[in-house]
């Protein structure tokens, strides 16, 4: 066999393992419990704010609530910001009354923030609702999936992993997207004074939330 000859076999048995490489490492994300599960939820927090995630494989729908940071839960009697983001995830939940198969959550400074949505998109966004609308405008790109892994790392402290970031990004380009925020009874805050300290609170109103909690159903 010819040298040149030899040199194209080396040149197409590699092209063809680095193909079936990156197939297979593509196939290992829609095999994945994390991206499999019909309903996942995260709890983003920037700052002073946290957003509820929800996607719903079946309606194909995402759904994001919005919570400041002074959210009171008046009839569990519950603050539902605290340094326990899982534990926040799930207070959450048990409001809207969701469950789901997976759930995460990342919690970023506002700097973080900005510089995710400058690295995404060009350009830094406000709001982590503006953050959603980019990012569906953007469209998850075939080469992501290479690339995800490493993003993990500028969602701050967080449980993400490529799975479920990538089913993030893929779901909120290519599902429909509600976005609310979260019913209070008063706009500012209310100072309530407990065994000597004060704390600011603002009282979720329950039936309006409901209204909330049967748009997720419907």
């Amino acid at each position: 066999m010819k040298r040149s000859s030899k040199i194209l076999l080396i040149v197409v048995f590699v092209v063809v393992a680095v193909v079936a490489v990156g197939f297979l490492y593509y196939r290992s994300f829609h095999s994945s419990p994390d991206y499999r599960a019909e309903e996942i939820h995260y709890l983003f927090r920037v700052e002073d704010e946290s957003y509820f995630v929800r996607i719903d494989d079946a309606k194909r729908m995402v759904y994001v609530v919005s919570f400041p940071k002074e959210s009171y839960d008046p009839e569990r009697k519950e603050s539902l910001f605290s340094e326990r983001p899982l534990s926040d995830l799930e207070k959450i939940e048990n409001l809207l009354k969701v469950k789901a198969e997976r759930v995460f959550y990342s919690v970023m400074s506002k700097e973080e923030f900005l510089k995710l949505s400058q690295n995404l998109f060009g350009r830094q966004v406000e709001s982590f609702a503006d953050f959603v609308k980019e990012l569906s405008k953007r469209k998850v790109k075939f080469f992501d999936f290479l690339f995800v892994g490493s993003w993990v790392k500028n969602f701050g402290f967080n449980n993400l992993n490529r799975f479920s970031l990538y089913k993030f990004l893929e779901k909120v380009s290519s599902y429909a997207i509600d976005i609310f925020e979260a019913p209070t009874i008063t706009k500012a805050p209310v100072i309530v004074k407990v065994q000597g300290k004060e704390y600011q609170r603002l009282y979720l109103d329950p039936e309006k939330l409901e209204v909330i909690t049967e748009e997720m159903k419907r």
